[in-house]
């Protein structure tokens, strides 16, 4: 039946949550995996969805359009945990290997001068401190070993591993083999070069880190300090102004802030309206902080619930020191 319920999604989307779970290495039936994703979800957002609203009193009308709101924005968001989480896993696959390559082609071509074969020096290479990329060179020099050519097995092990770094070096390397060239010097060559490139990335990290700092700073301390000291204000005034029945004409010598009327904002305006705030520019911020430090929005993905977690823990703290300090005023 589940593999029914995935056909529901367009073919290019289903295609990629395929596409990353065969990066991420799941054995299950994709097809069946992604639909009892889909109807797992359905059922997990009604539930919640029913949940918030059990304790709210309100007109059918009203109920029910929040409820349908609160439905699908419960709904895309279980999906979308899903769909990242498959894409942080395949990306932290990749860049485990990504570190580690040098260091196998480096051992693959001392295997080669050493008067190993191709097959012989992969297996040998494969060890157990490269995790995914031991594997993935087993499984080559098993195919290699067994007959098939070595272009199409080093080509079919980079498109197992969801990474351009490997994926152009893979090339990279094919392309040699085609021309004739010595292997082992060229892998040394190679791993050579992907050192270097480390080095410049990190140091690239390095001297951006410092915006990193501000965004988390400006996102997680600095907007939920000055939500939380604003809106205990504005309310406090908005609750003092609704208390006061003064006419203007009996207000003499005072000013009148707002003619002939008061301030009138809700309680539960002013606390709802800085959380939605802080949410959105929590998750905006680790987005721009993924492109800061890595050069792309998913890398942000992890930063979200950490910004999340400081930004609210600050704002509700602020309010409450704040109104511990007027309580101990008056």
């Amino acid at each position: 039946m589940y593999e029914y319920v995935s056909k529901i999604l367009p073919s290019g989307i289903r295609h990629s949550y395929k596409s990353l779970m065969r990066y991420c290495e799941i054995k299950t039936d994709h097809d069946k995996l992604i639909g009892f994703v889909l109807l797992f979800g359905l059922e997990l957002a009604f539930g919640a969805a029913v949940c918030i609203f059990a304790f709210f009193a309100m007109s059918i009308i009203i109920f029910g359009l929040l409820f349908l709101v609160a439905f699908l924005g419960l709904y895309l968001l279980f999906e979308l945990v899903f769909y990242a989480w498959l894409l942080l896993s395949a990306d932290s696959k990749a860049k485990f290997v990504e570190k580690v390559l040098p260091d196998a082609l480096q051992l693959m071509a001392m295997n080669l001068k050493a008067g190993m074969t191709t097959d012989k020096a992969l297996l040998i290479a494969a060890r157990p401190e490269f995790g995914p990329l031991e594997k993935e060179l087993n499984k080559a020099g098993k195919q290699i070993l067994a007959g098939k050519r070595i272009t199409e097995a080093l080509l079919e092990m980079s498109g197992r591993i969801r990474s351009p770094i490997l994926e152009r070096t893979i090339r990279l390397i094919v392309e040699g083999i085609k021309s004739g060239g010595e292997l082992s010097d060229l892998l040394q060559q190679t791993a050579e070069d992907l050192q270097n490139s480390e080095v410049v990335k990190d140091e690239i990290q390095s001297n951006v880190m410092m915006y990193a700092i501000f965004i988390f700073f400006a996102a997680g301390i600095g907007a939920p300090l000055l939500y939380g000291i604003s809106t205990y204000l504005v309310g406090v005034l908005s609750t003092q102004f609704a208390q006061l029945e003064a006419t203007p004409e009996a207000m003499v010598g005072s000013i009148n802030i707002m003619k002939g009327g008061h301030i009138n904002i809700s309680q539960s305006f002013l606390l709802l309206f800085p959380i939605v705030s802080l949410i959105v520019t929590s998750v905006f911020g680790s987005l721009i902080i993924g492109i800061v430090k890595g050069g792309t929005e998913k890398d942000g993905i992890k930063v979200i619930p950490m910004l999340l977690v400081v930004s609210l823990t600050i704002f509700f703290l602020v309010r409450l020191m704040v109104a511990g300090i007027f309580a101990g005023m008056g």
